[in-house]
């Protein structure tokens, strides 16, 4: 009696649990919705990556990515606003590691209402040689965007991304 009452049991449970679906499912996914995560990150200057500090509050500090730009037409952009009532020392560190492939790195400065610096550019661009733009005075409300490419390489480019701001 017991045997015919847990299987019983048993058997109810499974056939309830067959149509249900799993909770974390989505709905309506295709296939071809997905797309590999390592494509990139920050492609562009409206989707670049916030740049958030170790110091106090996220705003001072310093930040390091080790990451790859997948060939010749991929661009990584990060941005950091200085949210601080003064004005910042920004230094931005672009490879120079062991492995580092041929990458070239810019910087803009934009301020709203006053425009931007347009690409700068360091002597060491499309080389694996370390490029970097060092004591740069960003002024309060102003951001800093970085970007990072590698066009005449069609192969992938890891690189070594070294981000710090420091009061003046």
């Amino acid at each position: 009696m017991k045997i015919k009452k847990f299987l019983s049991v048993l058997l109810i449970s499974a056939v309830v649990m067959i149509p249900s679906a799993s909770a974390f499912a989505e709905e309506n996914v295709q296939l071809s919705e997905f797309s590999p995560a390592s494509v990139g990150v920050g492609d562009s200057e409206s989707t670049a990556i916030s740049l958030i500090l170790n110091g106090e509050g996220g705003v001072l500090g310093g930040v390091t990515y080790d990451l790859f730009i997948q060939n010749g037409t991929e661009q990584d952009w990060f941005k950091w606003t200085n949210t601080t009532t003064g004005y910042v020392r920004a230094n931005a560190l672009i490879g120079g590691f062991p492995g580092n492939g041929p990458t070239r790195a810019a910087v803009i400065i934009k301020k709203d209402g006053y425009g931007d610096t347009g690409p700068i550019y360091v002597d060491q661009a499309n080389t694996s040689e370390r490029q970097n733009f060092a004591n740069l005075v960003i002024a309060p409300g102003s951001t800093v965007y970085v970007r990072v490419d590698s066009p005449n390489n069609p192969n992938m480019s890891q690189y070594h991304f070294v981000f710090f701001a420091l009061p003046l």
